[in-house]
């Protein structure tokens, strides 16, 4: 999905911005101090040449709350297709009658007008700034009376790189929090100078693979390069999207909400962005693609789809979890699943060991919190134990791996997600109200019995004693019951 997706290309805000910029040309080089965007006035600030625009637009699904961030704004760009490729403070978002201000003192604030607070600031009231310019590589900077750059858009990127802006050590890109899976993807350099795709901070699911080095930075060249660059602004590592050296106006580099990174390119013919190239090919070995949704795999058309294929609730129950609840009063089994790689998500840290495949579904099945496990059969060996419900992986013929998924062999656990109202539910109680019954029934019966044969069988050897009769023994069976 394209960061279109993030705001409403045709709400009255958007337009009447839009409109505006038309309608008055107001196209201004330098910000000086003092200037001022508000939801209100639907005004922007525009670059010299007019291909970005930094303004308020609606970002989240809520219709009075908006961000302020720099946007494609070229007239070759439909209105929407005019992509995010700045906010300020990433998710902050504000109320209708806020605004966004380059103060006196040189400072760039973002006040939310309802709450009376600032939300967000530059922090640059002390480096001198003499005016703001927005330029048209898209980056936002704050220069100071020597026109030298003390604060710039580009150094503090949300979810995008643009050609010619620099990612170093330590430097982040998050997708904006659509939905509770995106908040945990991240872009990352390390201090090796190694790009890094991860989930949460702790998974790594695709790295740059380049060679480690210190003071690397990344940047999107204008010819649809990926690079490293070392301190020299030589190349060390390089991707290439497939419209490489193609006559391209407009690029830019992105982690989308699918956890995956991808470099666009604008295609003049189609109207539209064109991913060229992405950094996991297979969209099934991005980390929690599914999330808690099933297992992901490829339907007849090759795109990405989530099954779950441990119980048929998928559909009225957004989740598909583990079907082991580690109180099974009748056992458990372990269900095979070939060619199939599980992970836990929550915990997303699974135990790993070298064995064997029976030791690796022996080890689960006699551990009470192991709920499945995959044994790779790569060569390497490696048993991964999962101790959450909160599984996910991928599948496809080709894999080296099976997987076991203990479920309990207890029938009230098999399918847990029964409602209590259903004629299944209502039969099951009316079976065990009839067994109930009976059984109560049958003790009182016994139990009458019982007292019949003992109370004769006093009776009886009371009369034998007052007659005198010894010789007529009680049957054993009396004894017994004495």
């Amino acid at each position: 999905m394209l960061q279109e997706a993030r705001y409403f290309p045709n709400s009255p805000i958007f337009l009447c911005s839009f409109l505006g910029f038309f309608l008055f040309q107001a196209v201004v080089s330098q910000i000086p101090l003092g200037s001022k965007l508000s939801v209100v006035d639907n005004n922007l600030w525009v670059s010299s040449h007019g291909d970005f625009a930094l303004g308020f637009y609606n970002l989240s699904d809520f219709p009075n709350r908006f961000s302020v961030g720099i946007r494609f704004n070229s007239k070759s760009i439909p209105v929407n297709q005019r992509t995010i490729v700045w906010v300020a403070g990433a998710d902050v978002t504000v109320s209708n009658n806020s605004y966004f201000m380059l103060k006196e003192n040189g400072e760039l604030v973002l006040v939310d007008s309802s709450l009376g607070i600032t939300v967000w600031t530059s922090n640059t009231s002390q480096v001198s700034v003499a005016s703001a310019l927005l330029g048209d590589d898209g980056n936002l900077v704050l220069i100071n009376e020597k026109k030298d750059v003390v604060w710039q858009s580009f150094n503090t990127p949300s979810d995008t790189l643009l050609p010619g802006q620099t990612f170093s050590a330590f430097k982040t890109l998050r997708p904006p929090s659509k939905n509770s899976v995106s908040n945990y993807y991240s872009l990352y350099m390390d201090v090796m100078g190694q790009l890094q795709l991860r989930w949460e901070s702790s998974i790594i699911f695709w790295t740059s693979q380049s060679p480690a080095g210190s003071n690397l930075s990344a940047v999107l060249a204008s010819d649809g390069r990926l690079q490293l660059l070392d301190q020299s602004s030589e190349p060390v590592w390089s991707v290439f999207g497939e419209d490489h050296n193609d006559i391209v106006k407009f690029r830019f580099l992105r982690i989308d909400f699918d956890g995956n990174l991808r470099i666009y390119s604008w295609r003049e013919d189609s109207q539209s962005w064109k991913s060229v190239w992405q950094a996991v090919e297979n969209q099934c070995d991005v980390f929690a693609t599914c999330d808690q949704r099933g297992i992901c795999t490829f339907n007849s058309s090759g795109s990405p789809v989530c099954q779950c294929p441990f119980n048929s609730h998928l559909e009225s129950n957004p989740k598909c979890l583990a079907p082991y609840y580690q109180h099974c009063s009748s056992g458990s089994a372990m269900l095979e699943h070939r060619h199939m790689v599980l992970y836990g998500i929550y915990p997303s840290n699974d135990s790993i060991f070298q064995t064997s495949l029976e030791k690796c579904k022996e080890m689960c099945r006699e551990n009470p919190s192991c709920t499945a496990v995959t044994f790779m059969n790569d060569g390497s060996a490696q048993c991964r134990m999962k101790l959450t419900r909160f599984i996910s992986g991928y599948s496809y013929p080709r894999m080296s791996s099976i997987s076991f998924v203990k479920t309990c062999l207890d029938p009230k656990a098999v399918d847990p997600i029964v409602p209590k109202n259903s004629s299944l539910s209502s039969r099951s109680y009316e079976l065990c109200v009839s067994c109930t019954l009976g059984a109560v029934l049958g003790t009182f019966v016994i139990f009458g019995a019982l007292q019949f044969v003992i109370g004769f069988r006093i009776f009886k050897r009371r009369e034998w004693e007052i007659n005198g009769n010894d010789d007529n023994l009680p049957l054993p069976l009396f004894n017994l019951l004495l």
